[in-house]
């Protein structure tokens, strides 16, 4: 059975890797139902505009947070294509709740109209099996499939003339927190773009490089009652505390490569014993119990937290798994990434 499973998950990681790499340059059909009667995540009726191109954005609302949402893309494609297409926003239903759902509009105003795809029912109805991902649909034809990529390649040969090519030939500079930062032709970033739009790319809360730690108080999976104070005297050397944010769902499609990186934490503490090193555990869907089996599984060597109620997620501004943020003994982050070191 486990050898049966093991086929099952690379066979969906080759139609995965397939697609991601594929464009739909040649129309093909599509249900015409397909696309009736669909409502936002709260309810409301949306009427597709059957003279517009349907723009389909699958996306992962986490990503936003971490300022690599599609929002930044889509509002600086070309002005031309946006009057001839209807932007329908779709949130694969996984790791999230109507209520993060409602307070990601808060953030994101632009993200509009948004769906949440119950059941993966768009997805598997348009072999999507990845996000963020695009479909771009015209009456029951569909014109195209892929990622960003390929998205930015096909709307630059169909608007020639109108296409800002900086969103083609953007350059990477890197942010205070080493995060990469597309810069368009006219030295702005997508984000100053999306600003200007009225969207809010980041949380105004979140504890960057430089601030205080939050506080906190927990119990771990083993009883122990810890607090951040009392972890950051334990410090006796120069080196900054480890607080990794884990996600006991993995393995998921919607945290690639979280076995990989789990066995990569693993090496790290084993490396180095004189690190410091707290895990906190995502509370969605999961109790403790479940936690306790998933620390089993991937055997891993550090005190963690049950996060109940996600309050320290929320406290840190977390959207990512795994997650370090580095607190040195002053109680100051040093840095925060999902780049494990």
């Amino acid at each position: 059975m486990k050898s049966f499973t093991r086929i099952m998950q690379l066979s969906s990681l080759l139609v995965m890797a397939w697609l991601s790499l594929s464009i739909s340059v040649t129309a093909q059909q599509v249900d015409e139902e397909l696309l009736e009667n669909l409502t936002t995540f709260n309810g409301h009726s949306i009427v597709v505009d059957k003279e517009k191109i349907t723009h389909l954005v699958f996306i992962d609302l986490w990503r936003s947070y971490e300022g690599k949402g599609d929002e930044q893309m889509i509002v600086a494609l070309p002005d031309k294509f946006l009057q001839q297409s209807q932007q329908l926003w779709l949130q694969p239903e996984v790791n999230v709740t109507k209520a993060q759902l409602a307070e990601f509009q808060q953030y994101f105003p632009t993200v509009t109209p948004l769906i949440l795809d119950q059941q993966f029912s768009l997805m598997r109805a348009l072999k999507v099996w990845q996000s963020p991902f695009h479909v771009l649909v015209k009456g029951n034809q569909k014109l195209f499939s892929g990622d960003n990529k390929a998205l930015l390649g096909f709307i630059a040969k169909r608007y020639p003339m109108s296409v800002n090519t900086a969103i083609i030939t953007n350059t990477t500079s890197i942010d205070t927190e080493g995060n990469s930062v597309k810069t368009l032709g006219n030295g702005k970033t997508a984000s100053d773009v999306l600003s200007s739009k009225g969207s809010k790319p980041m949380k105004p809360n979140k504890p960057i490089k430089g601030d205080k730690a939050p506080q906190f108080s927990a119990i771990t999976l083993t009883g122990k009652k810890v607090t951040l104070a009392d972890e950051l005297i334990k410090l006796n050397n120069r080196k900054p505390l480890n607080l990794i944010f884990i996600d006991a769902l993995c393995p998921m499609p919607h945290f690639p490569d979280c076995e990989s990186k789990l066995a990569q934490v693993n090496e790290l503490i084993k490396a180095d014993k004189s690190r410091q090193w707290l895990g906190v555990v995502n509370s969605y869907y999961v109790n403790e119990e479940f936690s306790q089996q998933f620390a089993e599984k991937f055997a891993l060597k550090l005190p963690l937290i049950f996060d109940k109620d996600n309050t320290i997620y929320r406290a840190y501004d977390v959207y990512a798994s795994p997650y370090l943020i580095k607190i040195n003994q002053q109680g100051v982050i040093e840095s925060r990434s999902d780049i494990l070191n």
